[in-house]
């Protein structure tokens, strides 16, 4: 009778060692899944963050690159446009710078003086070797 006590008891309490195992295991593989889930979630923003960056960085180095392609494109649009204007105006400055003297008593004098000063100026602003390279 002792030892059928014994056993009913001892087959009680390994019943609900078991029950509990069971449901500790349970416990245990849900945290271990919402763990990862929570790890993955915050993976997946850091990674999102990272692209974030990545596309500022790179929107920033294509202002930058478009701004130097409009500078460069400015720049050669202006040394055309002086260049033309100096081939254009260099006969009449250099006709005027040589004979300007002579015709001092005219009232446009000052006028051409100032304006072959001008010009010096702005032919100074241009390359030496403008046009004469091909690129």
């Amino acid at each position: 009778m002792i030892q059928t006590i014994f056993l009913t008891i001892l087959s009680v309490i390994a019943t609900s060692f078991a029950f509990l195992y069971y449901i500790q295991k349970k416990k245990t593989e849900v945290v271990i899944a919402q763990t990862l889930e929570f790890l993955m979630l915050q993976e997946a923003q850091q990674e999102n963050n990272k692209t974030e960056k990545e596309k500022i960085n790179e929107d920033f180095l294509k202002f930058i690159s478009d701004s130097r392609d409009w500078a460069y494109s400015y720049i050669e649009d202006v040394q055309s446009s002086l260049n033309k204007f100096i081939s254009d105006v260099e006969p009449e400055i250099s006709y005027f710078d040589e004979f300007g003297i002579i015709g001092s008593a005219y009232p446009h004098y000052e006028s051409m003086k100032k304006i072959s000063e001008a010009y010096k100026e702005l032919k100074k602003l241009m390359p030496d070797d403008y046009g004469k390279i091909d690129t």
